[in-house]
C-alpha cells in the first residue's frame, strides 16, 4: 500500500487545534511533513470526520485580504480533498487527505494528495504532486491566488492505472491571517487497464487548515 507522507497526529483534537494555532517557518518540498507507516491509512469514515471540523469553520471565514497573507516565514498545512475522476460511460467519486507547505517569503508552494479512497469505501494507491506551485500576488488585486500543476499516477485496480495531468489555477486562502487554503484542482486522466486507455477528467478540491 502506498506511504502517505501524512502524520498519525492528523485526528480530531489536532485539526481543533489547527484551526486556532499559528504556523512555524518550513521548508517547502514536496513531502514537508514526516512519512508514516503505510498501515496508517485513513478509512472513508475517518477522512469524513475530518471533513466535518475542517469544512464548517473554512466555510465561515472570508477569504484573507491580500495585506494579510504573511511575506517572510512558512507554514504547513493538512486537509481533505474530495471529488470525482470520470471517463465516459463512468464516474468514481472520491476524497483523500492534502499536505502543502508554504514558503511566504520566496512564494513557493509544495505539497503532495494521497490517501485516496472511492465512496464505495475502496482504497486507491498512489500519491499526486504538487510541482512548480507558486503564490501570485498580483494576478487578483484583492487576493493572493495559489498555483501549482498537480500530477501524478494511482492504481484504482490490479490492472488500471490513471494517470493524472492537471493543475490548480485558483487557490487561495481564508481566515484572518491565511489559516486556512482552498485548493481546487481539476485536468486530464488517461485510464489503462493493460489493454485499453480511455480519455478522461478529474476534479478535486482541498480544504486545509494551518498545522
Amino acid at each position: 500500500m502506498t506511504v502517505f507522507p501524512l502524520r498519525t497526529a492528523l485526528s480530531l483534537t489536532a485539526l481543533a487545534l489547527m484551526t486556532a494555532c499559528g504556523g512555524t517557518g518550513v521548508p517547502v518540498t514536496t513531502s514537508p511533513l514526516p512519512q508514516v507507516p503505510s498501515n496508517s491509512r485513513l478509512s472513508l469514515a475517518e477522512i469524513k470526520d475530518i471533513a466535518d471540523v475542517i469544512g464548517p469553520v473554512y466555510s465561515s471565514v472570508s477569504e484573507t485580504p491580500k495585506q494579510q497573507v504573511p511575506v517572510t516565514g512558512g507554514a504547513s498545512y493538512l486537509g481533505y480533498v474530495q471529488g470525482d475522476m470520470a471517463v465516459p460511460g463512468r464516474r468514481t467519486d472520491v476524497s483523500g487527505l492534502m499536505e502543502m507547505g508554504v514558503d511566504f517569503g520566496a512564494n513557493r508552494v509544495g505539497g503532495t494528495v494521497g490517501n485516496f479512497v472511492t465512496s464505495a469505501g475502496a482504497p486507491i494507491d498512489g500519491v499526486l504532486t504538487l510541482s512548480r506551485g507558486r503564490l501570485d500576488r498580483n494576478l487578483n488585486t484583492s487576493y493572493v491566488t495559489i498555483l501549482s500543476d498537480v500530477d501524478g499516477t494511482l492504481r484504482t485496480g490490479a490492472e488500471e492505472t490513471v494517470r493524472v495531468d492537471g493543475s490548480m489555477t485558483n487557490g487561495g486562502f481564508k481566515g484572518s491571517n491565511g489559516q486556512f487554503i482552498g485548493a481546487p484542482m481539476q485536468g486530464n486522466i488517461i485510464v489503462n487497464n493493460g489493454t485499453t486507455s480511455e480519455a478522461g477528467t478529474f476534479a478535486l478540491t482541498g480544504i486545509l487548515a494551518r498545522n
